[in-house]
């Protein structure tokens, strides 16, 4: 038996320590009974605010989602979501504002309601490839869709419709598509980085300029899908999707570039078969006082793929007469192929297509207007083009001409510089490089510009146009590359374009002006010496923007085509003798056009419409079906905010390809005709 009171350590007895340890052990346990307590109640109170957060979440997403719903109904029931009110930008702002705020499953939830209400996607894919043209209600590009998923509710029984949707320009990186039908649909653009398409169907759907890279096809249906300038490395795609589609200047999942490969699908045109052009002119001159008017009304409606039926009633204020005519439609015998995209300087103005290096090869020259500064892309043959080479030039240039003038068979670049006020003009230095620019003063904030021989002295001269003005400049050639100051001339309010060319058959080239102030042409016979007429105004359709001069009816007199932004139409007023023009005649285009060219694309020796619509991404070819009339556009994608067009064969083909300057994306579309 151990006595605790007698056996001691170190003077304290057993019990002693005992006694301290028990003293100790005791606190020390509750304590800890106490902090495993609280962290409970902590871990419990951080569950309970989390499911209070989650909760106060997912019913301010239905609260958010709600809203735009019963919003979308105030907006349609007001008529804000029909053709009429085309843009529709109160609906498209709204939108985009409630998408921000949206979590994965909302925007996947009003995807398929906007496709439901036919907001988005509106056009015909019943058979894979579009075959209208309607744009949009509401726009998607710009947007983050990362990590939605949009699948079927009845999986492989029915899929779920967003065919023809435009998700041009979106993020889709790890979205999922399982047994959705994409057919017709463009990813033009777009980040969709790990993106997996589950059993789904892109038939002819569109992917140019996009990163694909790690992306999984499943075992979804590529038939006639075409891929361009795009990254596919890492992705998983199987050899017989690769057979059902096409690709050009792609990286391919093993990291090598592909070779232009045709799909075995063929994509149809995409055609408008319904149009009603309508149009109205009066013109008038200073001295003598003429103010004739007419109106003129014309109907098309396409019965088939080869024939049209137009009706032309013209009524004055004595006479109203009546003809219906048939005529052969040929408006699916050209097509262009997908584009392919070169990189230029900042937010390019202006384009045009010339042999600068003397190779027999149409180089691609641009204005950049934020970069102050001019691209040259030689042609390296085959219609690719080389890295582009940049020159200086003034404040915001926002158009380009090309023209010998010093005379030594060289082309020269002339830029119109509406921040400085001035035009450049850059000497060719040989071998397609320029010398730096020697500036003039032009007209206030020129904008647009022309070269000419105006006084036959067999010497170009320059013409300018400014948009915050209603004048012209004309500035004489003087001899070795060097120019006379300014003669102004008034024309409409806000000139945006100006072209030269002699629209009264007496050798002396004229001067041709839109002006969206006025919504109007003004026309400037030339008087000799380079000296100009008072103006002649032709009424147009709203906020023309840019203007071509070609002879469209073969009667050899030049004729006036325009773009007009402000009414998404493109006007034809044919030349009537004399340099006086009739009224205008209407085609439908793209939304906002604002750059237009005159050239025959097809070969049949009939000049065709070429139209870049600003807001819709997209050009619009009408092909001349004979006497000056037009055929409803075909439609094809460009890059973002197309500024300019310019049309040339530039790959040896003798087939026209079409060109564009892409203000917002910074690049050029190369467009050949295939």
């Amino acid at each position: 038996m151990i006595d605790f009171n007698k056996r001691s350590f170190w003077n304290f007895t057993l019990k002693d320590i005992l006694s301290i340890i028990s003293s100790v052990a005791i606190p020390v346990a509750l304590a800890i009974y106490t902090a495993i307590g609280s962290q409970q109640q902590k871990q419990q109170a951080e569950k309970k605010q989390k499911f209070d957060f989650e909760q106060s979440t997912q019913l301010r997403q239905q609260t958010l989602y709600d809203e735009f719903l019963n919003n979308i109904y105030q907006l349609d029931k007001d008529g804000y979501l029909n053709d009429t009110k085309n843009p529709w930008a109160f609906a498209n702002a709204h939108y985009r504002a409630a998408h921000r705020q949206w979590d994965t499953i909302r925007k996947a939830d009003v995807l398929q309601f906007l496709k439901e209400k036919q907001l988005i996607g509106r056009n015909n894919c019943a058979d894979g490839c579009k075959t209208t043209n309607l744009d949009d209600i509401i726009r998607l590009n710009e947007l983050s869709f990362d990590n939605v998923r949009l699948a079927s509710e009845t999986g492989m029984l029915n899929k779920l419709n967003l065919q023809c949707v435009s998700f041009d320009q979106v993020s889709m990186s790890n979205a999922e598509f399982s047994f959705a039908s994409l057919n017709g649909v463009s990813f033009d653009g777009g980040r969709l980085d790990k993106v997996k398409f589950d059993g789904s169907s892109l038939l002819c759907a569109s992917f140019n300029g996009v990163n694909l890279s790690g992306a999984d096809f499943g075992n979804s249906n590529l038939t006639g899908a075409h891929f361009s300038n795009s990254d596919l490395s890492g992705a998983k795609i199987t050899e017989d999707q690769i057979n059902q589609a096409s690709f050009d200047n792609v990286i391919m999942p093993n990291g090598e570039k592909s070779e232009i490969k045709s799909s075995m699908a063929t994509k149809k045109p995409i055609t408008q078969t319904t149009r009603t052009l309508t149009s109205t002119s009066s013109s008038s001159t200073t001295s003598p006082t003429t103010t004739p008017s007419t109106t003129t009304t014309l109907s098309l409606r396409t019965s088939s793929p080869t024939s049209s039926t137009i009706a032309t009633t013209s009524s004055t204020t004595s006479s109203t007469t009546t003809t219906t005519t048939t005529i052969s439609s040929i408006a699916s015998n050209v097509t262009f192929l997908n584009q392919t995209i070169y990189s230029v300087g900042s937010t390019p103005c202006s384009v045009t297509v010339v042999d600068v290096n003397n190779d027999n090869k149409p180089d691609i020259v641009t204005a950049n207007r934020d970069s102050n500064s001019i691209s040259v892309l030689l042609n390296a043959g085959d219609g690719t083009f080389s890295l582009q080479i940049t020159y200086s030039v003034g404040a915001y240039p926002e158009s380009v001409a090309v023209a010998d003038v010093n005379s030594d068979k060289k082309p020269d670049i002339i830029t119109a510089n509406q921040g400085s006020v001035t035009v450049s003009v850059l000497l060719n230095a040989g071998n397609g490089t320029f010398s730096p620019q020697t500036n003039y003063v032009a007209s206030t904030g020129p904008s647009s510009v022309a070269v000419a021989d105006v006084n036959s002295d067999n010497k170009p001269d320059i013409v300018t146009a400014g948009r915050s003005s209603n004048i012209v400049s004309v500035l004489l050639n003087t001899g070795n590359s060097t120019f006379s100051p300014q003669t102004t001339y008034t024309v409409g309010a806000n000139t945006e374009s100006v072209e030269v060319a002699d629209v009264n058959s007496d050798n002396k080239p004229d001067i041709i002006t839109a002006s969206s102030g006025s919504n109007s042409i003004s026309v400037l016979l030339n008087a000799g010496n380079g000296t100009f007429s008072p103006q002649t105004t032709y009424a147009v359709s709203g906020s023309p923007r840019s203007i071509a001069v070609a002879d469209v009816n073969s009667d050899n007199k030049p004729d006036i085509v325009t773009a007009n932004e402000g009414s998404d139409t493109t006007n034809v007023l044919l030349n009537t003798g004399n340099g006086t023009f009739s009224a205008q005649t209407t085609y439908s285009v793209g939304q906002s056009p604002i750059s237009v060219a005159v050239a025959d694309a097809n070969n049949d020796n009939r000049p065709d419409i070429i139209v870049a619509n600003w807001n819709s991404y997209s050009i619009s070819v009408l092909l001349n079906i004979g006497n000056g009339t037009f055929s409803s556009q075909t439609t094809y994608k460009v890059g973002v905010l197309p500024r300019s067009v310019a049309v040339a064969d530039v790959n040896s083909d003798n087939k026209p390809d079409i060109i564009v300057a892409n203000y917002a994306s910074n690049t050029v579309s190369v467009l050949l005709q295939s």
